[in-house]
């Protein structure tokens, strides 16, 4: 017979301790499922993000780098408005543009999908400035920067359209360089 509590009821039996029960662990198991379907959306969702994210970043850079780049390197054309043969402009269409620097050096920067290039001829090397080409534009304007330039005596501004694409995503910058070099 069970012992009696003092208000004449019998006492529940002694249980085990220090345990589960299989019902206290099949509820657990269960509900901890229930959490893991509701949060496997919402964790992918934010590792697709995080990667999507990371690669625009990588992209943005090799934007900007060929960008300041190609800015850079035009900047250096050697070019003498008072004298229009002191130009040194020897191509320019709107995927290339050749020149020659105040050093002697030729230049050349160039759409070769999917890379964009850039050639010097002391020392004679090529190297890619990216590696992502979406397109790659250069317009030529006079000193008014509205007019185009047809001639390379008359070219003031040299205007790049640069598109970088990835996935299918497009980032595009636009720059205008100032020919500042003059002989």
């Amino acid at each position: 017979m069970r012992p009696c509590t003092p208000h004449g009821r019998f006492a529940a039996p002694p249980r085990a301790a220090g345990g589960f029960t299989l019902m206290e662990l099949v509820t657990v198991i269960v509900l901890v499922g229930i959490l893991a379907i509701a949060a496997a959306p919402v964790l992918d969702s934010g590792i697709k993000t995080f990667h999507m994210t990371s690669v625009s970043i990588d992209l943005l850079g090799k934007l900007r780098y060929a960008t300041a780049r190609m800015a850079r390197e035009i900047r250096e054309v050697r070019r003498n408005p008072k004298n229009t043969a002191a130009y040194d402009i020897s191509t320019m269409t709107a995927t290339t543009l050749t020149f020659t620097k105040t050093d002697g050096t030729t230049v050349t920067i160039s759409a070769s999908p999917p890379d964009v290039m850039l050639s010097y001829s002391k020392p004679a090397v090529s190297a890619i400035l990216t590696d992502a080409l979406g397109s790659l534009k250069f317009s030529y304007y006079q000193i008014d920067g509205v007019t185009a330039a047809t001639k390379v005596w008359n070219v003031a501004f040299v205007r790049v359209d640069l598109t970088l694409t990835q996935n299918g995503v497009p980032y595009t910058e636009a720059t205008w360089v100032t020919l500042r070099n003059q002989t």
